[in-house]
């Protein structure tokens, strides 16, 4: 099982709306795909899927109270979701269970997309030696900084990025080219998602863009992500 993760240095890049339309479109494949929302704080993901009021979370497996099979749930084109729920307390939730929790997924799916607001080292671990690390950045000075202190974390826990997925690119003159951020960051761009206003609408409507939207430019971009992901060795 391959298991990706977009790494951001801080919030509001687009991390919960890429992670959800990337898994989606990696179902639509016909890959047998997980997504699991690991932002127990602020999970969002399940908002997407029409999950926050599943009857089981991540945080009851976290708790032990159930098995992570029995916290999957159905999405669109055969995706299956491991949501968090939203608006509870986190006592007695031991996130140092999350590690064998996805371990446990193991021979469950082809791809493990994980949601998660930060890079700890139990996560990485959890992730294993087949995980995929994409840096996800706006091209702009601040979240390239950002991004470029969450590469330097990353490589100091002993993983190496596989690329950068720009997002909310607009080609606007205080952006930084492509070919800039490549050679700031010494890393591959895998993806140029641009700014589409079809996101905020199927956020509106609590859906991913890319099945209410399937042929607007960010699905686009997002399902030509997902066929590079499929075919990456």
């Amino acid at each position: 099982m391959k298991k990706i993760v977009l790494a951001s240095g801080k919030g509001g890049v687009g991390r919960t709306t890429l992670t959800a339309n990337l898994a989606l479109a990696l179902a639509r494949r016909g890959r047998k795909t997980i997504a699991v929302d690991a932002c127990l704080s602020s999970p969002n993901l399940s908002l997407l899927f029409k999950l926050e009021r599943a009857p089981y979370a991540l945080n009851d497996v976290l708790r032990g109270e159930i098995s992570p099979a029995g916290a999957l749930y159905e999405g669109p084109h055969g995706l299956r979701l491991l949501p968090s729920r939203v608006s509870e307390s986190l006592e007695r939730t031991d996130l140092s269970r999350l590690p064998p929790i996805l371990q446990g997924l193991e021979g469950e799916a082809e791809f493990l997309l994980l949601d998660t607001p930060g890079m700890r080292r139990e996560t990485l671990v959890a992730l294993g030696p087949e995980q995929v690390v994409l840096l996800l950045t706006l091209p702009e000075i601040t979240s390239l900084s950002d991004t470029l202190r969450t590469k330097v974390l990353l490589e100091f826990l002993g993983v190496s990025p596989r690329g950068v997925v720009l997002n909310r690119v607009r080609g606007k003159d205080y952006e930084f080219p492509a070919g800039e951020i490549r050679r700031l960051l010494d890393l591959p761009i895998l993806a140029e998602v641009p700014e589409d206003p079809n996101v905020r609408r199927a956020w509106r409507r609590g859906e991913p863009v890319l099945e209410l939207y399937p042929r607007s430019p960010a699905s686009l971009a997002l399902a030509e992500l997902a066929g590079r992901l499929e075919r990456a060795k």
